[in-house]
């Protein structure tokens, strides 16, 4: 084969294509490890949550239980107390569910906090919570949400 320039510029085409194909297959690569990455990091940032949620409810353990049992709050500061713990539930539920919507957190792990948002909604702090600055704080999605939630529960 004679080294014309045109012989060299189909040769330097050729090349250039494999090595577009190659750097499209090392992007495509870095981008799956990097998905992969972020999920691991939302997963554990939702083990960590979990953990410190534990320990705030060891804490306040009393009022919490009354929160869950719908046992009546010895006083007004315990009431807000209760409202108070439980956002910090539905917070933590809400990220969850806006990290699963994005695509950052896998499906059983949203499937099993949004298992237990039924019970949650039908403790009796809920109409106090909902209507609590922290219960308005939400985005309207996550609160349509629990209001279909408490409608499937009365059914």
């Amino acid at each position: 084969m004679e080294w014309n320039l045109a012989n060299i510029a189909m040769m330097s085409e050729i090349v250039g294509m494999f090595a577009i194909v190659a750097s499209l297959i090392f992007v495509g690569v870095q981008i799956s490890s990097s998905n992969r990455e972020a999920r691991a990091a939302t997963l554990q940032t939702a083990m960590n949550t979990e953990i410190a949620l534990a320990a705030d409810f060891a804490t306040h353990a009393e009022t919490w239980n009354n929160v869950l049992t719908g046992a009546p709050f010895s006083s007004g500061a315990e009431a807000r107390k209760g409202i108070i713990l439980y956002n910090i539930v539905m917070t933590e539920s809400e990220s969850r569910y806006h990290q699963y919507q994005a695509g950052y957190l896998e499906h059983g792990n949203w499937e099993a906090r949004r298992s237990v948002l039924p019970q949650l909604v039908n403790l009796p702090v809920f109409a106090a919570w909902r209507t609590s600055p922290g219960g308005l704080s939400h985005t309207e999605e996550f609160l349509n949400l629990l209001d279909d939630m408490v409608v499937e529960n009365s059914s």
